[in-house]
């Protein structure tokens, strides 16, 4: 596999996307507000009546980095959607039968949705102060090894899904059935308990990794070594996804797309 070929590809759709994206503005700032509605009617709504043992922070601190995972989530499970509409247009299938390398075609597309992510989070971080908490108490190196394995799982996650399903209406159904009740056992919203089945299911699932990283970045809530293992855990997610979105471009192929 030709290394240079591979970035030139990567590049080339990332740089596509990113000019879609500034087309399409309102649609992507509009994903800001869901996180945003749910931490001011939740995290507010519930300051005074949940009591949350992170740091010493409240409830609306606590949920403000949960609020942060939501736009992880919502942008790349939303963001995916391009790729069904690539498919639609023709565009899909003329870059599958080319002989670009199905790894760069998956980095490409990964590194849209990364981008992607971190604009949007740098406009939430705007509300920082709004919740309590200041920008010179920020780990900003965890924050945003965070941001960047997270995204780059649950985008590979998303768009590989994507080419899997190949349908914007069942897209939607199966992973919005999938995706958001992950999201709220990631600890997200609420701290989750230390043994039982959601304990097991929030040790496989990438957002509790993710929320974990935004918590000790904001809140400063666990240790280095608690860090360091959250960030080997997510890195190991992240490369998997991406084996699995490589794997479902190949399978686009095969089949003709």
């Amino acid at each position: 596999m030709n290394l240079q070929s591979t970035l030139n590809v990567a590049s080339a759709l990332w740089q596509r996307d990113m000019l879609r994206f500034k087309k399409e503005r309102s649609r992507w700032l509009g994903l800001i507000s869901q996180p945003l509605m749910f931490w001011f009617l939740i995290g507010f709504g519930l300051n005074g009546v949940v009591a949350v043992s992170a740091g010493g922070s409240s409830y609306v601190q606590y949920f403000y980095s949960g609020s942060l995972v939501m736009c992880v989530l919502f942008t790349t499970l939303f963001g995916a959607i391009s790729l069904i509409e690539d498919a639609q247009s023709g565009f899909l299938r003329a870059i599958l039968a080319s002989p670009a390398p199905r790894v760069g075609i998956a980095l490409g597309k990964v590194a849209g949705l990364i981008t992607l992510v971190l604009a949007q989070l740098s406009i939430l971080l705007l509300f920082l102060p709004i919740a309590g908490l200041s920008y010179a108490n920020v780990q900003w190196l965890t924050l945003v090894t965070g941001a960047v394995l997270g995204s780059a799982a649950l985008a590979a996650l998303n768009l590989g899904s994507a080419l899997l399903i190949n349908s914007v209406q069942g897209y939607h159904a199966v992973m919005g059935l999938l995706l958001f009740p992950l999201w709220i056992v990631s600890g997200s919203m609420f701290p989750i308990a230390e043994h039982g089945v959601l304990a097991w299911i929030a040790a496989l699932n990438p957002m509790t990794h993710i929320a974990t990283l935004f918590r000790c970045a904001l809140l400063g809530e666990a240790s280095t070594s608690s860090v360091a293992w959250h960030i080997a855990i997510l890195s190991i997610e992240a490369f998997l996804c991406l084996c699995f979105t490589t794997a479902m471009t190949k399978s686009r192929k095969a089949r003709h797309v």
